[in-house]
């Protein structure tokens, strides 16, 4: 998978998980910045390739949370606190 399209496929992921965060606030008493990362319930490449994006995140000194995209209509996402 190319940079060019793991960033589009991260950038319509991404939308999907703002929208659910602008909606829901299941971090709004979090005082901390986190970095999201989206993976995908369908896309292991993407997947695999936000993994590295993790390691680099946080050898930057970034607090990161995994969201999972999940088939489910009730919890679409869930979050792992990664550091």
């Amino acid at each position: 998978m190319t940079k060019k399209m793991q960033f589009e496929k991260n950038i319509e992921l991404s939308d999907k998980l703002a929208t659910y965060l602008v909606s829901k606030k299941p971090f709004k008493n979090k005082k901390d910045k986190y970095t999201f990362v989206a993976f995908s319930a369908k896309d292991e490449i993407l997947n695999r390739k936000n993994e590295e994006l993790i390691s680099q995140l946080i050898k930057e000194g970034k607090k990161v949370v995994k969201a999972l995209q999940t088939s489910s209509k009730n919890t679409p996402w869930k979050f792992v606190f990664v550091n």
